[in-house]
């Protein structure tokens, strides 16, 4: 057996190329054993998700869980409706407030600026003290002075409980739109 240096040069070339092909293929075969193993990985924590979710469900069937679901967004929605009717009722009822305000403090402002009704006020006053008691007109001036401090007093009160009543109307505004927007999200 005559072996020549070229046909060895041939033997390696073909065993070096068959030690690539082999190397190819192992390193194929890692990554997908790699692959393989985090399919496997997922599977068992989507497993264990799974049975984390039916601890929390009871092990209730799916179709239970479908039905609670459906019966607690049929409430979620009857309670927006209602929501919304009472937004209405409440804008309704604020216009119409505001309405009555107006017209009495217009009305309010007429009295006090109109001079027949401070002098038929003031001859009604007069009349009385001098049917009632003797002439004391600088003590009556005093005392129509002293009413219509008290008149201007209740106007000014009355306006600050509208503002009060204002800013706690708007202050339930914040905190409802608050509260929807907690329940949008949950």
């Amino acid at each position: 057996m005559n072996v020549t240096i070229e046909s060895l040069l041939a033997d390696a070339k073909f065993l070096v190329g068959r030690l690539k092909d082999h190397d190819n293929s192992a390193e194929s075969l890692a990554d997908q054993t790699s692959g393989l193993q985090k399919d496997i990985e997922s599977r068992n924590t989507y497993q264990e998700n799974l049975k984390e979710l039916n601890k929390v469900a009871g092990h209730r069937p799916r179709s239970t869980l479908v039905l609670g679901i459906q019966q607690e967004n049929c409430a979620i929605q009857s309670l927006q409706g209602e929501n919304d009717e009472l937004r209405q009722s409440l804008s309704d009822h604020q216009n119409a407030l505001e309405l009555i305000m107006t017209k009495y403090r217009h009305q309010i402002v007429q009295f006090t600026k109109d001079k027949s009704f401070k002098n038929t006020c003031i001859g009604l006053l007069l009349y009385l003290s001098f049917t009632a008691h003797p002439v004391n007109l600088p003590g009556h001036m005093l005392q129509i002075h002293e009413m219509a401090a008290v008149m201007q007093s209740a106007i000014k009160a009355d306006e600050d409980a509208f503002q009060s009543q204002q800013e706690y109307v708007s202050a339930l505004e914040t905190e409802n739109q608050g509260l929807r927007d907690l329940l949008m999200i949950t």
